[in-house]
């Protein structure tokens, strides 16, 4: 069966970074499940540095604990993850959140090690606090007043926002702090992606990713054939040339509303650029917003 017919097959094309953390979490959920070793995976700050367990240091943050948080973990995180790295592209995606993950690792190793005697967790709290930091400062509210609860309007983000909320707060304390930790990470660590890993990191990562990467030619390719074949099919059958209609001059670009304006510069972006971005996306604000965050 084509890519074409099966959607699920393309719902991670142009994000292997993300699809490899989802399939990561799920199969070793399932490792885990069958052979009791969720507690060999947890973050234990007392294991870790009175038993010298460093191993949990990095296996912490490869799958949630539990049935519930694997589901709604999932279901906050992929689309973030599968969002950001189509903008900012596998190589910068994945220097982002190798960097993230190391310094919200550092951060949590020495909060703990200070303040508290204990921490325990296992999830990819760390990377969903990241990729929520970028979802909070670069994705503009579409929607002001998407819904309303008791007088009080809502954007459509606060459904993101809901459904991390749920996920994050599931452990308390233990899942909150490595969630806060991740986002300061990757707001941090948003320049530091300009930076990639080193060239055999990526030719590592490539020869392992074959396995699980979509085949994004095969699936341009068909669409082009399907574009021709309809094309073909609009021809007039009787072999003569239908007359050229005549040229129209391209309509200028409306202004871009103040209100777009303002919504995009409340981001950071200088007034200029914004004002570009917005004519040349026909005043789309999504849209301009990506053009801002590539550059």
């Amino acid at each position: 069966m084509s890519s074409l017919s099966n959607p699920k097959a393309v719902w991670f094309l142009g994000a292997p970074v993300s699809k490899a953390i989802a399939i990561t979490a799920v199969v070793t959920y399932i490792v885990a499940e069958m052979n009791k070793m969720h507690q060999a995976l947890i973050f234990d700050t007392t294991k870790i540095f009175d038993h010298a367990q460093f191993y949990r240091i990095f296996v912490c943050n490869l799958t949630f604990g539990s049935m519930g948080e694997l589901i709604f973990g999932l279901l906050a995180l992929c689309p973030l993850l599968r969002r950001f790295e189509r903008e900012m592209g596998s190589r910068k995606f994945g220097a982002f959140i190798v960097y993230t993950s190391i310094l919200s690792t550092v951060m949590e190793l020495l909060f703990f090690n200070i303040f508290f005697d204990i921490e325990r967790y296992s999830g990819p709290y760390p990377q969903l606090g990241a990729v929520l930091g970028l979802f909070h400062k670069f994705t503009p509210r579409m929607h002001p007043k998407f819904f309303g609860v008791l007088g009080y309007d809502f954007s459509e983000k606060s459904i993101i926002y809901g459904l991390c909320a749920q996920v994050i707060l599931s452990g308390g304390l233990s899942t909150i702090t490595p969630t806060f930790f991740g986002f300061i990470s990757g707001m941090l660590a948003v320049k530091w992606s300009e930076t990639e890993l080193p060239d055999f990191v990526y030719t590592i990562a490539g020869l392992i990713g074959k396995v699980i990467t979509d085949d994004a030619p095969a699936v341009m390719m068909s669409r082009s054939v399907q574009r021709g074949g309809a094309n073909r099919t609009r021809r007039a059958p009787t072999g003569t040339r239908a007359a050229a209609p005549p040229a129209q001059p391209p309509r200028p670009p409306p202004p871009p509303p103040e209100e777009a304006i303002a919504q995009l510069t409340s981001m950071g972006f200088d007034r200029e650029s914004v004002i570009r971005a917005l004519q040349q996306t026909d005043n789309n604000i999504e849209a301009a917003a990506n053009r801002l965050l590539m550059g």
